[in-house]
């Protein structure tokens, strides 16, 4: 059918610039994150764009599930400001022929959204978790940064090195404050060093050309002893990173085999949520159809804003499921479907009373109304004279 193919064809148009639109948003965002986190220290310059592309991959669903929805927003939206929604009703499409086409073109976004939430996501967030925790399992050597202040591995040393040469190892300007478990406090200045490695393993700050002052606490409060040193060359042994156990992976970068082994409330919950947005996709699309009339009296952008409320709400109705699921609250098998099932009824509700037939006395008494309110009560005295 002509209307069909044209209908899909300008929200495949629409759903590939929105799509764009809304990716780039996201890197953005997941750009200005990383680089934060990368300033403050608590992330690897080097890791910024592997973290940035996993973070919107990890996002690919939520993506997918609004490029669909806002696509046919747009398109119909349009149609009915164009009048052309009231010429292709008066050719007989009825509210059947507009939602199929809009399933042809929902469904690949469904696929892609299932496919992001079962095997993208879980994929993404546990390479990320790897990285940050590789990120935090570094030693000294590898946790100096040209002008910031970091911290050991251990806790209680902190250092700032200015301008190191990773190539060379040179140090420029050394400043060192660590805290031992008594208590006392050693403060170390020195005006350059260079790092090395024995023939142990170990890392060795060796440094020259400077100060150190040792701050120890006796047993009277009030009192503090201080000593001072000054030296040519110094080694400051770096602290080597205790090995970790390895970490249990999330539940939200478990696989679905995962999931199933271990079929916990947690697990439970995330497979409702991994389930639920590929359905969501879908009937929010076939939502927006209802939605996209355009009413001049209420201004064209009261569709759209009445349309977002309730895509944030149904997206945040199903995140309070999968918590109540997870803890206990409501069961698996009653959680997971009454959204859905609520977002069908509404949908129904909202397409008959937006494209039912007006025929029958009630429909005849509004065209008498909307006729006499046109007319105005000058000219209907005039017609009963």
């Amino acid at each position: 059918m002509i209307f069909h193919k044209s209908l899909v064809r300008e929200l495949r148009s629409t759903a590939g610039i929105v799509f764009a639109t809304i990716l780039a948003i996201v890197i953005t965002s997941a750009l200005i994150r990383q680089l934060g986190r990368a300033a403050a220290g608590k992330a690897d310059e080097a890791l910024l764009l592997p973290l940035i592309a996993l973070s919107s991959l990890s996002s690919l669903g939520l993506i997918a599930c609004l490029t669909a929805v806002t696509s046919v927003l747009l398109v119909f939206s349009r149609m009915w400001r164009s009048s052309e929604m009231v010429i292709w009703q008066s050719s007989g499409v009825s509210a059947l022929g507009l939602m199929t086409p809009v399933v042809r073109f929902a469904l690949p976004w469904v696929l892609l959204t299932a496919a992001s939430t079962l095997a993208i996501t879980p994929w993404t967030r546990d390479q990320t978790d790897k990285l940050r925790e590789g990120f935090e399992a570094r030693g000294d050597a590898q946790r100096l940064a040209p002008g910031q202040f970091g911290e050991s591995s251990s806790g209680r040393r902190v250092f700032f090195v200015e301008n190191p040469d990773p190539g060379s190892g040179e140090l420029g300007l050394v400043f060192v404050l660590q805290r031992e478990a008594d208590g006392a406090e050693m403060v170390l200045m020195a005006s350059g060093g260079r790092l090395e490695v024995d023939s142990d393993g170990l890392s060795w700050a060796k440094v020259r050309d400077g100060m150190r002052v040792d701050l120890n606490s006796p047993q009277s409060p009030n009192a503090l002893e201080v000593g001072r040193m000054s030296f040519e060359s110094y080694a400051l042994r770096l602290d080597i990173p205790p090995p970790r156990p390895a970490l249990d992976a999330s539940v939200r970068a478990r696989s679905v085999d995962g999931l199933w082994a271990d079929w916990g409330p947690q697990a439970q919950g995330e497979m409702a949520s991994r389930i639920g947005l590929p359905l969501l996709t879908c009937l929010l699309a076939l939502l927006a159809i209802p939605l996209s009339f355009v009413n001049p009296r209420l201004g064209r952008s009261f569709h759209m804003a009445s349309a977002f409320f309730i895509t944030m709400a149904a997206l945040n109705l199903l995140t309070v499921s999968q918590a109540w699921i997870a803890q206990q609250k409501v069961d698996f098998t009653w959680g997971w479907w009454p959204l859905h099932a609520a977002l069908i009824v509404v949908i129904t509700l909202l397409l008959w009373w937006r494209y039912r037939p007006r025929r029958g006395p009630f429909a005849r008494l509004s065209a008498v109304l909307a006729g006499f309110s046109s007319s105005g009560p000058q000219n209907a005295q005039g017609q009963g004279r």
